[in-house]
């Protein structure tokens, strides 16, 4: 599902399910995924989403690369409209292990979350899979 499709595209994504926002794909610079719409708890609207987002860099093979600096995007939106997304977080890890792998897990209220490619210095291929929580009473945080 790369790229995003325009307002109203987005992918119900239910408690304990995993999208991939990227899929080994190239030249993502600039470039937002497809919006989730994270499932609700019925009678827990308070309730804050929860989302981890993995990411990898290879080359074309498939073999672990170096992306060089970076900058990933999580944008949260109460509206799926493309200028409506705000920066939730800042992805910038400083350390990927010895495969190029990086993870981060955040809550929020926003219903929808987004990825965008703010940056990347080498060219490499990047996939960003996106893991729900598993169910369950969610707390605030979470």
């Amino acid at each position: 599902m790369p790229g995003y499709a325009g307002s109203g595209q987005a992918v119900l994504i239910r408690s304990g399910q995993q999208v991939f926002l990227f899929q080994q794909e190239t030249g993502v610079v600039g470039k937002a995924s497809i919006a989730l719409l994270l499932e609700r708890i019925p009678h827990a609207f308070a309730s804050a989403n929860g989302v981890s987002l993995q990411a990898s860099f290879t080359n074309v093979n498939g073999t672990p690369a170096d992306p060089g600096a970076f900058e990933i995007d999580l944008q949260t939106s109460d509206l799926d409209q493309d200028v409506q997304y705000c920066n939730a977080s800042a992805w910038k890890p400083t350390t990927l292990n010895a495969n190029f792998v990086g993870r981060v897990e955040i809550s929020f209220y926003a219903r929808y979350a987004r990825v965008f490619v703010k940056s990347m210095t080498n060219s490499v291929y990047l996939t960003v899979l996106a893991t729900t929580g598993s169910g369950g009473t969610r707390s605030g945080t979470g």
